[in-house]
């Protein structure tokens, strides 16, 4: 009976304190460039071109949260259709977490729930028919990002930029910190708009309905420029010139994958990986654009690929060796 009360005891001990739950909050704050967002809000992107935005809508899904030492907590079943115009606070649950380092998401539906029908959901659900619509239709599925506005000096050229398709289904990874404080832990990103129309001309105006052209130009821009950690440091360094970090295979069982700069200027960066914990594991002084090479890591783990121009991290990719 002894043994048995001492093993009760043990068992509550643990689950109040050692492994205590606590609420996950993530919140997207959406700027553009500097300031908050709002619509109509006149703005420009790298090429100098004039925009402002009167609807911007998005799906994502799929969020993983890291924490605690590269220890990774999934939330399934949970579809956010996130408004640029209104405020973002997306309970993730409760859950061991106490310490995070990053957060990923996918930007549009996974392919699971991107072609059922819309109507089969409730009506409060995020995947039911909507107004303006979501859903393309039962053959191409939902619209992952619906951006529209207006382009040029005077804001009379129409935009409109509605990305879909499966092989554009984009996870967003974003290193960021927050730590467990009265049974909750708030994650803090921003997103900043003015990125999801980086190298894409608006000037003239531009209507694009596609899985390809702008409108896929557009959805890697949100997985690779759009959101950044609200305590980070904004890049002020200037990479348009930089089209894509390519890492592949990614997952790599093998410890081997390679690299590759695609970008329209032959140019050299310096490239830094880094473990779950941001301790550098291998430093790349020299790396030219549009040249592939071979990255060895031979303990499995979860990398940060991170490229830097000018002493600031420009992009980072996660990579993981089983």
């Amino acid at each position: 009976m002894k043994n048995i009360l001492f093993t009760l005891i043990t068992c509550f001990l643990l689950s109040n304190f050692g492994f205590a739950q606590n609420s996950v909050q993530l919140n997207i704050n959406h700027k553009l460039g500097s300031d908050a967002f709002a619509m109509l809000t006149p703005s420009t992107n790298n090429l100098g071109d004039d925009f402002n935005l009167n609807r911007l809508e998005y799906y994502i899904t799929e969020f993983t949260v890291t924490h605690d030492g590269g220890q990774t907590t999934e939330v399934n079943d949970l579809w956010v259709l996130v408004n640029a115009a209104d405020a973002t606070a997306i309970d993730l649950g409760s859950h061991n977490i106490t310490e995070v380092e990053g957060v990923q998401f996918h930007i549009g539906v996974d392919d699971a729930h991107n072609f059922l029908d819309p109507a089969s959901y409730a009506s409060d659900h995020p995947l039911a028919p909507k107004n303006p619509s979501m859903h393309w239709g039962w053959a191409s599925g939902y619209r992952f990002v619906a951006l529209e506005g207006n382009g040029g000096p005077s804001y009379n050229n129409t935009v409109e930029l509605h990305g879909l398709g499966s092989q554009n289904y984009l996870e967003v990874s974003v290193n960021v910190t927050a730590s467990a404080a009265s049974n909750a832990v708030t994650i803090n990103i921003d997103a900043d708009y003015a990125r999801a129309l980086e190298n894409i001309s608006v000037n003239s105006g531009l209507i694009v309905h596609a899985t390809t052209d702008e409108a896929q130009e557009m959805l890697s821009n949100f997985q690779l420029y759009v959101f950044s950690s609200k305590t980070g440091t904004t890049s002020t360094v200037d990479y348009s010139e930089i089209s894509s970090l390519d890492i592949f295979p990614n997952p790599t069982t093998v410890g081997t994958s390679t690299l590759r700069i695609n970008a329209t200027k032959e140019l050299s960066y310096q490239v830094s990986i880094t473990d779950i914990l941001g301790k550098e594991i291998l430093s790349l002084d020299k790396v030219n654009s549009n040249v592939a090479i071979d990255l060895n890591l031979e303990n499995a783990g979860m990398y940060f690929i991170n490229l830097i121009k000018e002493n600031q991290t420009v992009i980072s990719k996660k990579l993981i060796v089983n």
